[in-house]
């Protein structure tokens, strides 16, 4: 029964590590470029980048449960 729910946790915790470590690439992007211009911009796409990290995991999650 272990290894059927090792077959399922492990891409999706890989799937959710490699976009965490996407988010902080772009993240990094737009504190370079963008953050100097405008601290306002910079915080509100950043807030967005940071909430569909963590909706990802929701997403990912409901769907693993199986709930509709």
């Amino acid at each position: 029964m272990a290894f059927p729910a090792t077959m399922v946790i492990l891409p999706v915790g890989t799937l959710f590590i490699l976009s965490g470590l996407i988010v902080n690439l772009i993240q990094a992007i737009l504190f370079v470029f963008v953050r100097p211009i405008s601290k306002y911009c910079y915080r509100r796409i950043n807030k967005l980048l940071t909430e569909s990290l963590w909706l990802e995991l929701i997403c990912l999650v409901d769907w693993w449960a199986g709930v509709k």
